[in-house]
């Protein structure tokens, strides 16, 4: 074996606090190193960084919900024959929902020869580490925004944006929510001048207002998550009606920077579909990870000509409140 591979093995042993030898068996890893390397993950996406990463301790549980905010009262005890007692509101929602952890495979591999040329590098560790933590960040986001379902074999090539790897946000909200989801396939959604909304801006405050459940209409930290490409729809008329009028361009670059639709902040994330707007708190969207169940065998395979990090874990993916969230999907701007 080269000894700039035996060296990666090495490296990866110690940071499982294990040896070679127990890398190329099949191992869970320890929730410590396990919740160091989701930390690492979450660190790689802006976007991760903004929604709930959740460890949890059993394969399966109650949904908690989003804390329920108002919890201002009063009682007079005094009242009656001293029955009348103050009742406490719970700090989270109760939602009722359940939340099942499922398998993931996140498999990768090097090739020696990758291997051979990344070696020159006195932190090619690093570098390869980096590769894997990204590639993992991005595979967890197009889940969430593309999962319809959970296959038993998934097909990447005929779902290239992992659509059948596990369901994800979008699709609990089609399922379970459709109070809460306007447009499809065969129905779009008509934006621009004579049609249903006359703008981005007024489709996302009139579901902001109708969709979304009142008790969460002022919940801090409401957004709009959609694709860069609907976004460039609005600002690119922006600054076109500015023209070259000197006295408009400085007022379009202000709104430009501010990015926000129907009034609320905009967040665009990698892999969202597009015509498509979600507006929800960033925090209602949360991935499960069960404690105990993070698996992972590092194999050197010759055969291969590679070095194949086998890795597993168990995910859900949860919208906390339904209440929270508005869909809207196959959005046509009329040109």
């Amino acid at each position: 074996m080269h000894p700039h591979i035996q060296q990666y093995i090495n490296a990866v042993a110690q940071a499982n606090g294990t040896t070679a030898q127990g890398l190329a068996a099949h191992f869970s890893v320890t929730p410590a190193v396990s919740q160091k390397m989701r930390e690492a993950v979450r660190l790689e996406s802006t976007f991760l960084q903004k929604i709930n990463i959740v460890s949890k301790q059993e394969i399966a549980g109650a949904i908690i919900g989003l804390a329920t905010g108002l919890n201002a009262s009063r009682t007079d005890t005094k009242k009656g024959d001293g029955t009348v007692r103050r009742n406490p509101k719970p700090y989270h929602s109760l939602t009722g929902r359940q939340y099942l952890c499922q398998k993931v495979n996140f498999d990768t591999m090097v090739g020696y020869d990758d291997m051979d040329a990344w070696s020159v590098h006195p932190d090619y560790i690093k570098l390869i580490n980096n590769q894997l933590v990204k590639s993992k960040a991005l595979s967890l986001i197009a889940i969430g925004f593309n999962g319809t379902s959970a296959a038993a074999n998934s097909d990447i090539s005929a779902n290239p944006l992992l659509q059948d790897v596990q369901k994800g946000w979008l699709q609990h909200l089609r399922e379970n929510a459709a109070a809460n989801v306007m447009g499809s396939a065969s129905a779009a959604v008509e934006v621009g001048e004579g049609k249903t909304y006359t703008s981005l801006d007024h489709l996302v405050t009139d579901i902001t207002e109708s969709l979304i459940d009142e008790e969460f209409h002022d919940l801090p930290g409401m957004a709009v998550i959609c694709h860069q490409s609907l976004l460039s729809e609005k600002y690119f008329a922006v600054i076109k009606e500015a023209g070259s009028k000197a006295s408009e361009l400085r007022p379009a670059d202000i709104i430009m920077s501010e990015k926000r639709l129907g009034g609320l902040p905009v967040v665009t994330a990698p892999y969202f579909p597009k015509n498509t707007i979600l507006v929800t708190p960033l925090k209602n969207l949360s991935i499960y990870f069960h404690k105990g169940g993070h698996r992972r065998k590092l194999a050197d395979e010759p055969e291969f000509d590679r070095i194949a990090d086998y890795q597993s874990e168990n995910i859900c993916y949860v919208v906390e409140e339904y209440g929270a969230a508005a869909l809207v999907e196959n959005i046509k701007i009329a040109k």
